[in-house]
């Protein structure tokens, strides 16, 4: 216990120091020059779209080359839609519209627009492509937000996939969301009881009647093999009402949802945000031994995820969160998030900021130390929006870093990259990578060149500036990556979900004496108005280091009553195999090399 608690202690100490070092922020190395500041100032009426370095190398706009050009987005898919092993697009070029389907054509090694597979024209503000019912073919989740702009309110809708000759259609199945139309900003796929079939976690924005306008609740239906029923009474204290049932009195704007197994006891969590000054809410999967059952306790305010401590001393000191990304960036076992604010140069200090959130001990219930970073900019009318984050290593030295949308309020409102180093600072290096666009929105990441990197996707808005070009960018990476091996891993369930969503991965590392591990949890659909993240979890390792071993806890269990659950596996990868870059990983404990079906 007494090392244990020494190296809590000392690590909170090092997290501290370290991440003061976050970049674009007050405490990061920017222009602390006056001169550069009055020079920059000048400049800025010249708004300069794209990338501010021109002559970098490092990621490359291949837009152009990819059959991108022209064309304009406000969310992403990346997802194979016809079966071939390459990943296709979908993309939705407004925040209400019909989708547009992109597949890669092989032989000219670019996207080229093809036919819909759903049957009938549907709009939609967000799609999720995964095998729902596990017969091994994609089905559909449509969401939608529906704000004044949508003619009539759409519910959320489940469309089946089905295939005949090899072609994939998608049929809607009536009558089975209990749910009325609603505000819905956010969907979470999540097997919280771990029997195998992916249920919902429904995040909803405000709702308007007669008496105002309120936050709507949340909701979580569970799917029982033919339909989804209304268990939201497992979420405590979510479906209390006031006296006169107007309203629901703990409900929150929730705008980005993520799953994932905060405190790694194999059972899946759920981090929903609030805006409007609201509080995050941080459900873990709980057990009730009475009952013999499983239900959700928010524990956002005692662990810090709700908001930081001076907010959390007033009803509505919160931030306007608008973004959540879960990830173990410091590779201590601990799980750490990264939550994205909408924040004003004339907000008092009550108001969250931007956040790194640092899992700082192993027992229950979590707690995290919440480092926040804002905008330091020389403009007087400086914003700060970081819409989305995406942790991925995009330089394959092993480490995650973050890629923040931060956009919105131009010219200052860029793409982010943030570099981790191995004392586990960041440094924002976008520009020197040629990526700071202005105005950035659904970011998405994929290996779109098969090269073993992580490329990137992401759209370019106009929101409060007409000059700028709505447009995307397909930015392949370009990195050297000299003496590093990139490794990708797929799932595929058979007892749980087909694509081990909520799963986690976990890979043991040797270097020298010294052994240590890498995880990562499964998921690839998350924040607000969901994009989705190419399937598959990418994984590298540097110059002198072994694998020795994967292991993965499946999101399957017999028993409810457990401290820790899941199917696990574990994975001796052979050394010849690693000369490949695509590993899929069979529930069954097999694993195949290249990426393919274990059934």
């Amino acid at each position: 216990m007494r090392l244990i608690f020494y190296y809590i202690i000392v690590k909170k100490i090092k997290i501290i120091f370290l991440l003061a070092t976050l970049t674009s922020c007050s405490n990061i190395k920017r222009d602390s020059n006056k001169k550069e500041r009055v020079e920059k100032k000048q400049q800025s009426a010249r708004l300069d779209f794209g990338p501010t370095d021109k002559g970098s190398t490092h990621f490359i706009d291949k837009t152009k080359e990819y059959g991108l050009e022209g064309l304009k987005a406000a969310n992403f898919n990346i997802v194979d839609i016809n079966g071939d092993g390459f990943s296709d697009l979908v993309i939705l070029p407004e925040y209400y519209s019909q989708p547009r389907f992109y597949y890669f054509d092989v032989h000219k090694s670019k996207f080229v627009e093809g036919d819909s597979p759903f049957q009938k024209n549907i709009k939609a503000s967000f799609l999720m492509f995964y095998d729902l019912d596990k017969d091994q073919v994609l089905d559909v989740v449509v969401g939608v937000l529906n704000q004044k702009s949508e003619l009539t309110p759409d519910p959320i809708r489940i469309f089946r996939g089905e295939k005949n000759n090899g072609k994939l259609s998608f049929y809607e199945q009536k009558n089975i969301i209990p749910t009325p139309p609603s505000a819905t900003s956010s969907i979470g796929l999540v097997d919280f009881d771990l029997d195998g079939d992916l249920d919902l976690y429904i995040g909803n924005w405000f709702k308007k009647n007669k008496y105002g306008t309120f936050p709507q609740r949340d909701y979580l239906l569970k799917f029982n093999g033919e339909k989804y029923i209304d268990t939201s009474v497992t979420l405590k204290g979510e479906t209390k009402q006031n006296l006169d049932k107007t309203m629901f009195v703990n409900a929150t704007p929730t705008y980005a949802t993520q799953v994932c197994d905060i405190d790694q006891n194999g059972f899946p969590d759920i981090m929903a945000t609030g805006a409007s000054g609201f509080n995050n809410k941080l459900w873990m999967n709980r057990y009730r031994i009475r009952k013999k059952e499983r239900y959700f306790e928010d524990f956002g305010r005692t662990s810090l995820f709700g908001g930081d401590a001076e907010g959390n001393l007033t009803p509505k000191g919160g931030g306007r969160t608008f973004a959540v990304a879960c990830q173990d960036y410091n590779q201590d076992g601990i799980m750490d998030i990264f939550l994205g604010e909408l924040t004003h140069n004339y907000d008092n200090d009550l108001k969250d900021k931007s956040s790194v959130l640092t899992g700082s001990r192993f027992k229950f219930p979590p707690f995290f130390i919440r480092t926040e970073y804002f905008e330091d900019s020389y403009d007087i009318d400086w914003h700060h929006a970081d819409r989305r984050g995406v942790w991925f290593d995009y330089n394959n030295d092993g480490l995650m870093d973050l890629l923040v949308d931060n956009s919105g309020f131009p010219p200052h409102t860029r793409l982010v990259l943030f570099k981790q180093y191995d004392d586990h600072s960041f440094e924002n290096v976008s520009k020197q990578q040629g990526i700071d666009i202005v105005n950035p929105s659904s970011s998405a990441i994929g290996d779109f060149n098969r090269d073993g990197k992580m490329d990137i996707i992401t759209a370019q808005s106009n929101l409060r500036d007409a000059r700028i070009k709505n447009r995307i960018y397909l930015l392949e990476n370009n990195n050297e990556i000299k003496n590093k091996k990139p490794l990708r891993f797929y799932l595929r369930g058979s007892k749980s979900n087909f694509h081990g969503l909520n799963a986690t991965v976990i890979l043991r590392v040797r270097k020298g004496k010294k052994i240590f591990k890498r995880s990562q949890n499964v998921s690839y659909s998350y924040g607000g108005l969901p994009p989705q993240n190419e399937e598959g979890l990418h994984f590298a390792l540097n110059e002198g280091e072994e694998l020795l071993d994967v292991k993965v806890r499946w999101p399957y269990s017999k028993s409810l009553n457990q401290s820790r659950a899941g199917l696990e596996k574990v994975y001796k990868i052979k050394p010849d195999y690693l000369k490949a870059i695509n590993i899929t990983l069979c529930e069954n404990g097999e694993y195949l090399v290249g990426r393919l079906e274990c059934f």
